[in-house]
């Protein structure tokens, strides 16, 4: 399949909110009655965005340009640190 942004007319960076905003506007402009296909790709771009586990397999296995493996487990890491999870939630997940 398409990237999924590219289907939604999206770029990669945007939210949440932008993408539920987006893929409510091309159903509307695709119904399945009408467009039957193109409703397809949509609610299947919309379903690959909506999950979080899809979303992270996709962000760490993007390569952009000629960035190397190590430059992007690099930027994960610097964005995993920025996030500031509490210590007592972090405990709590390891717990189980």
């Amino acid at each position: 399949m398409a990237d999924p942004y590219l289907t939604l007319g999206l770029s990669a960076d945007v939210d949440e909110a932008t993408v539920r905003r987006r893929y409510l506007e091309l159903v509307r402009e695709n119904p399945p009655e009408k467009c039957p296909e193109r409703f397809a790709e949509v609610r299947e771009a919309y379903e690959q965005l909506r999950d979080p586990v899809t979303l992270l397999r996709k962000e760490i296995f993007r390569i952009r340009g000629r960035e190397s493996l190590d430059d992007i487990i690099a930027d994960l890491r610097s964005r995993v640190r920025a996030v500031r999870i509490p210590t007592e939630t972090l405990l709590s997940l390891a717990e189980g």
